[in-house]
């Protein structure tokens, strides 16, 4: 046998008396809030109305709260401390990262705003109010319109000769770093004797001398004071290893101790060459001379003895 026990219960929302509870409920909480709505709206309308009447505008009434329309007025509260913080300033809305936007992106942009917000707030702060400037000045007199600020003046105003002087300042140094098609003639740097028309050898001889007087300047101690005797050569060697024409001139001496080294070469192949040639020319002749001695038709013996080479050759024969 099956047992509907569900429809017993207090419990069930499905029953008929919970049903009508909940309709009833529902009703009486429209009702409140319509009330209060109302009531709000009416209170309002009385200050505005005070406000322009210039009445003295009563303060605002605390709600009254009822047993029945507690748990409304608990949403309430809460909702208005959601919405306010305690000393009624607004709640500070979560600040959310933007779509395609990654968290060093985000953190950026929450600083900037956070910069900004400092800066509009101490702005807000620092400004002086003109209109809270006192009508009587240290004299005891009544002054309407304050007087301008010496101080002031003089700090807005311009010294002549500071100025010229920044202007000239500025101008030597936009004349080292800018060039002017006036001083294609010289300008500046004499003008009977232009860029163009200089002596080559002159050129040198003047690089030459820069170069002696960089290498007076330099010092025989390192950056830390110690004795450094080779300094100039090194200096030396920096200054010709960064000339083009010293460069060349190295070049040319390569060139030059090249082919001597080269003729040289061929000097003492052409002498080795012709040692050994005078060499094989005396072999050839002491081997003539022993093939004649053994092939002499007399009978006579005759004995002898030969240098080849390195071997000694006994020849014995028909006299």
């Amino acid at each position: 046998m099956v047992l509907h026990l569900l429809g017993k219960k207090s419990w069930n929302v499905y029953n008929t008396a919970n049903v009508e509870r909940v309709r009833r409920d529902e009703a009486e909480a429209q009702a409140r809030e319509e009330a209060e709505e109302q009531r709000m709206q009416d209170e309002d309308a009385a200050r505005r109305i005070a406000l322009l009447r210039g009445e003295p505008v009563a303060p605002l009434l605390p709600e009254a709260v009822t047993p029945g329309d507690s748990d409304a007025r608990g949403n309430a509260k809460a909702r208005r401390d959601r919405d306010e913080k305690h000393d009624g300033e607004p709640r500070e809305r979560k600040r959310r990262k933007l779509h395609g936007e990654d968290d060093t992106d985000c953190e950026i942009r929450f600083a900037r705003e956070d910069a900004e917000a400092g800066q509009r707030a101490k702005t807000v702060l620092v400004k002086k109010d003109v209109d809270d400037a006192p009508l009587i000045d240290h004299a005891g007199h009544v002054q309407l319109i304050p007087a301008p600020d010496e101080k002031a003046i003089r700090k807005a105003g311009k010294n002549d000769a500071a100025e010229a002087e920044k202007a000239q300042k500025r101008k030597r140094e936009e004349d080292q770093v800018t060039m002017r098609f006036s001083n294609a003639a010289g300008f500046k740097n004499g003008m009977e004797k232009p860029w163009y028309a200089s002596n080559k050898l002159a050129g040198v001889e003047e690089r030459g001398a820069s170069k002696t007087v960089v290498l007076t300047e330099v010092s025989e101690k390192d950056v830390w004071g110690n004795e450094d005797p080779r300094r100039k050569d090194r200096e030396r060697s920096r200054i010709s290893s960064g000339d083009p024409f010293a460069a060349m001139k190295h070049a040319q001496r390569q060139l030059k101790q090249s082919s001597f080294d080269k003729e040289r070469w061929q000097r003492e192949r052409m002498t080795e060459l012709e040692e050994l040639k005078r060499t094989e020319e005396k072999q050839e002749r002491l081997d003539r001379r022993l093939s004649t001695l053994l092939t002499r038709p007399s009978g006579n013996v005759v004995s002898g003895t030969y240098t080849r080479g390195d071997t000694i050759t006994t020849a014995v024969g028909p006299e």
